[in-house]
């Protein structure tokens, strides 16, 4: 079986496409008996020369969205290699249908654009539909979708067959080992974690009376201002960002921090995967994340939060307490979980799932 993983090639997608694309890849071409090829999204559109031959020679196409790249002359391109009878799945770990008009990058979905160059390829059409709408008709063409969550998986079988292929780390990515720093205590928030999740979930508020009551703590947050409330309640000497987008940065972080945190709030943050769980866990770090009917699955490796500022604020804190003791036991079974989630000890399952793909798609 030939797979192509097409997605987009800019830095802000890096994070995404080398966890559902690259990883995977590499992982299908070390088992050897199958083939994997990564293929850029502009030249999977232009069809130039070498993305025809890739996508010519595969089996199965899979088109990794993020943000805005399921409408226009990515849906033709689709059409084309359906008609050439290939068969094609998405793959995306984003909840598309419960995005927010008020969040920048999320009300792009939701605005009223031109159908020129859209699914039915009509140039001047007086018809509009919100990019979300268009997402939607063109799912009709596609043999399968895999998802990164069971919440997400839920939300789209009216429209094709979904699969859960959770997310998976690849543990050589990571430091093997923590790096300690003398009289300061590091807590960081998840990667990608969403300003409006930490301050709806009580947990920016929580954060602001721990600083303040402790001034040897470090916050460790992605550099996300998309929604204008940043972290002005807590001094600029005991805040440090990292690039949202740069896995190399977050990895090198990892090891350093203290304490993980995962807020979840809201619709769209049910549907999460369990990437930032998994990475905490890798890096041997005790974390405390929202208690969400989410992510239960992996209850016994850390601590849930009830969403109010009180809880948030006492959980850190008894964290800080027994911090020696909660880091000896994150070296132990959570650690191991997390080593069993490597992608190259699970892609027999994922191969095994696309043949089943290939098999009633025909």
């Amino acid at each position: 079986m030939i797979i192509t993983y097409i997605h987009l090639d800019s830095p802000e997608d890096e994070l995404q496409v080398r966890l559902r694309c690259r990883n995977f890849s590499d992982a299908i071409n070390r088992v050897g008996w199958h083939s994997a090829h990564l293929l850029d999204m502009n030249s999977f559109i232009q069809d130039t020369p070498d993305a025809h031959k890739v996508c010519a020679a595969s089996d199965l196409l899979i088109v990794h969205l993020v943000r805005r790249c399921f409408q226009g002359s990515v849906l033709q391109a689709i059409a084309y290699w359906k008609a050439h009878d290939k068969k094609v799945i998405v793959d995306f770990d984003q909840a598309i249908g419960r995005l927010t008009p008020d969040v920048p990058g999320d009300s792009f979905w939701l605005e009223d654009a031109p159908l020129g160059g859209g699914a039915n390829g009509v140039r001047g059409s007086q018809a509009v539909l919100t990019p979300l709408e268009e997402f939607k008709q063109g799912l009709g063409m596609i043999d399968a979708a895999i998802v990164s969550s069971s919440r997400l998986m839920a939300d789209w079988p009216r429209y094709m067959d979904v699969h859960e292929v959770p997310d998976y780390l690849n543990t050589d990515q990571y430091p093997g080992f923590k790096q300690a720093h003398e009289d300061e205590i590091w807590i960081g928030v998840a990667n990608g974690t969403r300003n409006a999740s930490m301050r709806d979930s009580g947990l920016l508020s929580a954060l602001e009376n721990v600083c303040r009551r402790h001034p040897h703590v470090k916050l460790v947050t992605p550099a996300i201002e998309e929604d204008g409330h940043g972290l002005e309640g807590i001094r600029a000497s005991q805040r440090m960002s990292y690039p949202l987008n740069s896995f190399e940065e977050w990895a090198d972080i990892l090891p350093k921090l203290d304490i993980g945190l995962l807020p979840i709030c809201g619709d769209y943050d049910l549907r999460l995967g369990r990437i930032s769980l998994l990475e905490f866990m890798v890096s041997k770090t005790p974390w405390l994340v929202s208690n969400q009917p989410v992510l239960r699955d992996l209850a016994r490796f850390g601590k849930f939060v009830q969403n109010t500022p009180d809880a948030w604020e006492t959980a850190i804190l008894k964290a800080m307490d027994n911090m020696d003791t909660l880091q000896k036991r994150a070296a132990g079974e959570p650690f191991l979980f997390a080593l069993s989630q490597d992608i190259n000890v699970n892609i027999d399952k994922v191969l095994k799932l696309f043949t089943r793909i290939l098999i009633q798609a025909k």
